[in-house]
């Protein structure tokens, strides 16, 4: 299975540059980062940009939710 590097952008600011580079192994499922009693969603935009000289698909910020009780 391919795995792709990923890079998250918007959401909560406090979200780390290093935590924001991420691997995912599909481009169309939602990437899901775990904070603070919840999940920041992230979706593939289509765009890919250059980290560190490699491509990397661009997942932007789309909804926040809370972890099931």
């Amino acid at each position: 299975m391919a795995m792709f590097k990923a890079v998250l952008v918007g959401g909560p600011v406090a979200i780390s540059d290093e935590d924001r580079v991420r691997h995912t192994n599909s481009l169309s499922e939602a990437i899901k980062y775990h904070r603070y009693g919840g999940y920041e969603h992230f979706r593939h935009t289509g765009a890919f940009v250059s980290v560190n000289g490699e491509p990397a698909a661009v997942f932007a910020w789309t909804a926040r939710t809370a972890v099931a009780e």
